[in-house]
């Protein structure tokens, strides 16, 4: 979980950053004002998408650094700093990603 989940979530983003997902109503950044029309909908979610690209890899190199670091750590502690690692830096793309859309 600690790697795994980040990196789906990469791997999920990508689509949305090279602006290959059109509007739909199941998969992307999707709000009242994208799905009101495309030319708001590709910005946002290429937005969006490298905002969670980021988050992704933030997230692998703190859970990396935190492994290092503690590894004295019991297990269960391990794991809930690092889940609370990728919620942090997902809460703070959709945040981002809020804002951005907002400028649109």
């Amino acid at each position: 979980m600690a790697y795994g989940m980040p990196v789906f979530i990469a791997a999920v983003a990508l689509p949305l950053t090279l602006g290959r997902i059109p509007p739909n109503p199941y998969y992307g950044f999707r709000t009242p004002k994208t799905q009101s029309s495309p030319s708001v909908w590709y910005p946002a979610n290429r937005f969006a998408g490298w905002l969670l690209i980021a988050a992704s890899g933030l997230t692998i190199s703190f859970n990396l650094a935190l492994w290092w670091f503690h590894r004295d750590w019991p297990l269960g502690t391990l794991i809930l700093w690092m889940a609370g690692a990728l919620v942090v830096s997902v809460l703070h793309s959709v945040a981002g990603s809020l804002v951005y859309l907002r400028r649109l």
